[in-house]
């Protein structure tokens, strides 16, 4: 089995999405079997550099690929994202319980489907500057899933955390601390931790996940960190920044919306919501023809 593809794609496989709430549910037939519940153990991120100008042909050929797995029954789940921050780029999000059904699944699209993918790669390469994949594994202690379905979410914030190799079991336990000092303030906070496994990071990466409906959800969260600050107490607030100073290389936050038209879910989460999940994009509405000028109506007053 030929794990490395054009498609960037291709050998993530299956993916159903495991952010927020988003589950994990491996499909073989025809037939795609329901989600179960809870957040995916293993979660991909694509991230897709996209080139100057090719903006609307890459979102063409994201839709055409779409549309191929849909009429195929093709196994893969995804969401596609558009970003609002950060450089231009558009990210993929995808989930499963395993590595080996990962690698199930894609034999199964290959077989189903890889020749007329295969077609759309070959032009949706020509419109990336460049990609980059990992693979994340959940940390459930260190997380707050969100009973919500993710297809009533609209927005995400996606940060990456670089700590200092060797650390990870301080972080670890800070953030459990951290966690602690959340639910004090806003039992209704609900994020997602995961940790790099595979990938081209040279540190120990970890990447929090925060999925919400509104923006508004987000200026909540910002407007109580002095409460937040307050319920976590001086001294663990002031280990915290202390940690952060020794032993972080770095983190990047970028806020994403959610893109219909490049996503794939599952028939039971876009149920939630078919209007934006499912939206055609709207006919042309004709122009109203004038009716002729009455003689002398151009000199009325």
């Amino acid at each position: 089995m030929n794990m490395v593809q054009p498609r960037i794609r291709q050998y993530i496989a299956w993916m159903t999405i495991a952010v927020a709430g988003l589950t994990a549910g491996v499909v073989h037939a025809q037939e795609h079997a329901p989600a179960p519940n809870g957040p995916a153990p293993v979660l991909v991120t694509v991230r897709e550099m996209l080139k100057p100008g090719d903006e609307a042909a890459h979102a063409r050929l994201e839709a055409e690929y779409t549309a191929v797995l849909k009429s195929g029954n093709g196994s893969e789940y995804y969401l596609g994202m558009g970003a609002i921050t950060g450089k231009q780029q558009v990210m993929f999000l995808s989930g499963y319980s395993s590595l080996e059904e990962m690698a199930d699944v894609h034999d199964y699209n290959e077989t189903m489907l890889g020749e007329r993918l295969d077609k759309i790669d070959s032009a949706h390469g020509g419109t990336l500057a460049g990609t980059n994949t990992a693979i994340w594994r959940l940390r459930p202690d260190l997380s707050n899933p969100d009973p919500v379905s993710l297809g009533k979410m609209r927005f995400m914030e996606l940060t990456q955390i670089h700590v200092k190799l060797g650390h990870g079991p301080e972080f670890a336990e800070l953030v459990k601390q951290i966690k602690a000092g959340w639910m004090k303030t806003d039992p209704d906070f609900h994020y997602l931790l995961y940790q790099q496994t595979l990938g081209d990071s040279k540190d120990d990466s970890y990447l929090a996940v925060i999925a919400v409906k509104s923006l508004a959800e987000l200026d909540k969260h910002h407007s109580m960190m002095a409460k937040y600050q307050q319920d976590l107490g001086e001294n663990t607030y002031k280990h915290m920044l202390d940690f952060e100073s020794a032993n972080y290389d770095g983190t990047v936050s970028n806020l994403f919306v959610f893109t219909p038209d490049m996503s794939r879910l599952p028939a039971s989460w876009i149920q939630d919501d078919e209007a934006f999940w499912e939206a055609k994009p709207a006919a042309a509405v004709p122009a109203k023809k004038e009716a002729p000028a009455k003689k002398g109506a151009a000199y009325k007053k």
